[in-house]
């Protein structure tokens, strides 16, 4: 995989990614939080699986992340101590951190005002202090301690930064080939132990299986994508999409719940972690029809914005919310309609936040130019 173009295909598909979070916290939001039935849902009912089961995206955004930065550090690691390793990814999540939870902050407060949910005032100081610094589910306390974090979408970032320095010392660790696939294999076992035993057991929140099994299976793919040749990797990628595809057919023609069960079984999360999302991975990479199609110009550029639409969309949708009823507003909001101009809202303020990030990356390689 020596050509970086392929990269615009992974772009693509973090875009489609991305509309599958949204179109599950719209569901959250709307329908599920006001106790309203599946009926209510946009385009009901040829969208009600996608709406409901497009949380395990976010297995598809640690898949992405662990490949990336297996690919962009692997190599270069020896070059970096962990405190400067460390800083760097830290800094390039925080500011974005404290913006999305004091905005989040902001809402519930409101929220509570107009009667619709409990509000700011169950966000204890601690809480809200954890959120910010993105140490708060999968670190050294459960949600039984201090509940979600005050931006609930955060919770991805606080897993992505704690995978992300872990892989510091894998690699330094597995400077050869061997001991580093045993080492990742080893992550992504445990995370697996941990995948559906985490509620009952707090402790095990450190190993938060939505996160490691991906991230860590991501980084393996990397290794998979150096080591093998062209017509390796076309081969398996064609044979593991075909069997991805194959089986979505079948249990779209079953059935989705007579498959994988009702909503919130681990028996779809496993499946779509361990063989649908490196599937389609290994397709958006190998196979030219599936990197030709996510590779559009439209999908790499709303991929290019994948990471500031999540950091806002689930505060706007709240937005809305509010709008609609401190306004006297009848707004109706699972309408097709507004679900489409809620969707289009996002992309305004998730350009601020991308150009905002981009300002403050150009000012931190100045910064490093000047001191080498």
């Amino acid at each position: 995989m020596k050509n970086q173009k392929q990269f615009g295909s992974i772009t693509g598909l973090r875009a489609l990614a991305c509309l599958c979070i949204v179109c599950y916290h719209y569901f959250c939001l709307y329908v599920d939080d006001p106790g309203l039935g599946r009926d209510m849902l946009p385009w009901y009912p040829r969208s009600q699986y996608f709406f409901e089961y497009a949380k395990n995206a976010s297995e598809m955004f640690f898949l992405l992340s662990g490949f990336l930065t297996a690919w962009h550090t692997r190599s270069r690691m020896e070059d970096l101590s962990f405190g400067a390793y460390a800083k760097r990814k830290f800094l390039k999540l925080f500011g974005a951190s404290v913006i999305v939870n004091l905005w989040a902050l902001l809402n519930l407060f409101l929220l509570g005002q107009a009667g619709l949910t409990a509000g700011a005032a169950s966000v204890s100081p601690l809480r809200f202090l954890l959120s910010v610094l993105m140490i708060n589910t999968g670190w050294f306390t459960s949600y039984a301690q201090t509940g979600l974090p005050v931006a609930t979408t955060m919770w991805y970032i606080d897993v992505l930064l704690l995978c992300t320095l872990l892989y510091y010392p894998v690699c330094r660790l597995g400077k050869k080939r061997g001991v580093y696939l045993t080492l990742c294999a080893g992550m992504v076992f445990l995370g697996w132990i941990c995948l559906d035993r985490t509620p009952n057991r707090p402790f095990l929140w450190i190993f938060d299986g939505r996160g490691y099994v991906p991230f860590f299976l991501g980084a393996l793919l990397c290794e998979f994508q150096t080591w093998a040749s062209e017509r390796q990797r076309t081969l398996v990628s064609l044979l593991w999409f075909g069997f991805v595809t194959g089986f979505f057919l079948l249990h779209t023609a079953l059935g989705f719940e007579r498959v994988f069960g009702t909503l919130g079984t681990m028996r779809y999360v496993r499946y779509f972690t361990f063989v649908a999302a490196p599937g389609i991975l290994l397709a958006a990479l190998n196979l030219k029809p599936i990197r030709a199609l996510l590779s559009l110009e439209p999908l790499v550029w709303l991929g290019g914005l994948s990471a500031a639409v999540y950091y806002v969309h689930n505060n706007i949708m709240q937005d809305y919310l509010l709008l609609n009823t401190l306004t006297g507003s009848k707004l109706d909001l699972l309408a097709p309609a507004s679900f489409l101009l809620v969707l289009l809202s996002m992309i305004p303020w998730a350009l601020l936040v991308h150009a905002a990030g981009a300002r403050v990356s150009a000012r931190r390689e100045t910064r490093l130019k000047k001191r080498t």
